[in-house]
């Protein structure tokens, strides 16, 4: 379970080895047995005791800014990682098979996409026609990738080229389905300059920590990428390995839209922003965490989609552990997403 803190004033504290959540209208006792990571989303106090009874029981503690974003982190000092699988990430990072994995993790996430239409597109018959040209643009998208450069600084361009045309025909299309009230052009980031995009934007944030710490659990470093290059502070590698796991964050936004299941007064907007208020963040975390609470099939079993990320992290370093002769293990596969 992830212990989301999103009201403000909130007291978290230690208790007979229980957490304490206390703030003026309720308490309530946690065991830390059930709790994988405690995300703290707005003004909160958090004790010394339940931070290290966090750490002791390997929970992290998530810090999210008003948009959602993590913003700190609180580790567990033994992350299980080792020198080699990180050494052997920096090594491949400027190499064939580092492109040859991106490459993998922007197929998936196409298909991902192109799949979700699909989806979308059967619930709505008669309105085929709004899906036709993105489908194809998408498809052509794909097609691209198989076609890839040599060269590693022409490859990465050209990858992008083909996710972002991609991404563009998705969310189009994405726009022109939503509830009159709420549709959309295209894509915001920072800030979101509509209702949807804000709540994508939040759920974005959710995922991005739940990411980074599977990352982070199975050796990985989390600043070393294969697409996007290497900054000062930029986790780099977290924002290649979401890419293939976006999808469940678009799910959560879409389904809340469609499904009639958001307000107006769940939003605050000026000028040039729109971003969820206090009323609006209880109601996409719920539905996010509730999303990854469910069961898909996945490698022929039946797994809940929160535990997807870290495996296919693991599978990840032992790929970069691999013996070069070895054939190289197919990426996600999620046969119901």
């Amino acid at each position: 379970m992830q212990l989301v803190i999103n009201s403000a004033g909130t007291y978290i504290t230690q208790k007979d080895g229980l957490f304490r959540l206390q703030n003026k209208d309720k308490r309530f006792d946690v065991s830390p047995l059930k709790i994988e990571s405690i995300v703290i989303c707005n003004q909160a106090m958090i004790t010394t005791q339940a931070i290290t009874t966090a750490m002791e029981n390997n929970i992290d503690i998530v810090f999210l800014n008003g948009y959602g974003d993590p913003i700190g982190r609180i580790w567990f000092a033994k992350m299980g990682s080792t020198a080699l699988i990180r050494r052997k990430q920096l090594e491949i990072a400027e190499d064939k098979k580092g492109l040859e994995l991106i490459t993998d993790m922007i197929r998936q996430k196409i298909e991902n996409q192109a799949g979700f239409l699909k989806k979308l597109m059967y619930a709505r018959p008669g309105r085929e026609e709004l899906f036709d040209n993105p489908l194809k643009n998408i498809n052509s998208a794909l097609s691209g990738l198989s076609t890839i450069a040599e060269s590693i600084e022409d490859a990465r361009n050209s990858i992008m080229g083909f996710e972002g045309t991609a991404g563009r025909a998705y969310f189009q299309c994405l726009g022109k389905i939503m509830p009159e009230k709420y549709k959309f052009k295209g894509r915001s980031r920072q800030p979101a300059k509509d209702p949807f995009n804000a709540v994508l934007n939040y759920c974005y944030g959710i995922l991005y920590g739940r990411i980074e710490k599977a990352c982070i659990l199975a050796g990985l470093d989390p600043y070393v990428g294969f697409l996007h290059t290497d900054n000062y502070n930029k986790k780099s590698m977290v924002f290649d390995f979401i890419e293939p796991f976006r999808i469940f964050a678009e799910q959560t936004t879409v389904y809340l839209f469609t499904g009639k299941k958001i307000k107006g007064e769940y939003f605050r907007a000026t000028d040039n922003a729109v971003s969820l208020n206090d009323k609006g963040k209880p109601v996409v975390v719920d539905a996010m965490n509730n999303h990854m609470e469910e069961t898909v099939r996945y490698r022929r079993k039946n797994v809940k989609r929160k535990y997807i990320p870290q495996h296919e992290a693991h599978r990840l370093a032992n790929i970069l552990l691999a013996d070069e002769k070895e054939k190289r293990p197919e990426w996600l596969e999620i046969e119901e997403f």
